[in-house]
């Protein structure tokens, strides 16, 4: 069966969804644990001490994909830029299993740095590769 799956960043109060486009890459958040090892110097084994949760960072990495070319490259950028805020967020990743959209994945969220535009080979006459950093600060 074949799947579509999507990368959705909803405004918070609001509810707006802006879907990424064509995303190639993303990290599959998996939350780990700060701890305290410490290991023997003379036995096997260690000690270890266990901590809080580890802060989880998920970047999306995809082209922006447009067949008229340049101003209409420029001008779905500036979408991203205007839709892509600071403010906390949810980022959600679900797939269409053929008769609905199931989550995958939710978290709360911030963009942390900025939106990144690598220099395309195109020089953005076709396409345009993009990163997106978020902190997760919640499960949502």
């Amino acid at each position: 069966m074949d799947y579509v799956v999507r990368v959705v960043f909803k405004k918070g109060i609001t509810g707006e969804e802006y879907a990424f486009p064509l995303v190639q890459n993303i990290d599959d958040p998996e939350p780990g644990i700060k701890a305290a090892v410490i290991h023997g110097k003379r036995a096997n084994g260690a000690l270890i001490i266990p901590g809080g949760k580890e802060s989880i960072e998920i970047t999306i990495k995809g082209i922006i994909f447009d067949n008229n070319g340049y101003e209409a490259i420029t001008e779905k950028m500036s979408e991203m830029r205007e839709c892509i805020h600071t403010n906390p967020s949810t980022l959600t990743l679900k797939h269409w299993d053929g008769e609905n959209w199931t989550i995958d994945w939710e978290f709360a969220v911030r963009r942390i740095g900025r939106i990144i535009f690598p220099e395309s080979e195109d020089k953005r006459t076709q396409t345009q590769p993009y990163e997106v950093t978020f902190l997760v600060f919640s499960f949502a």
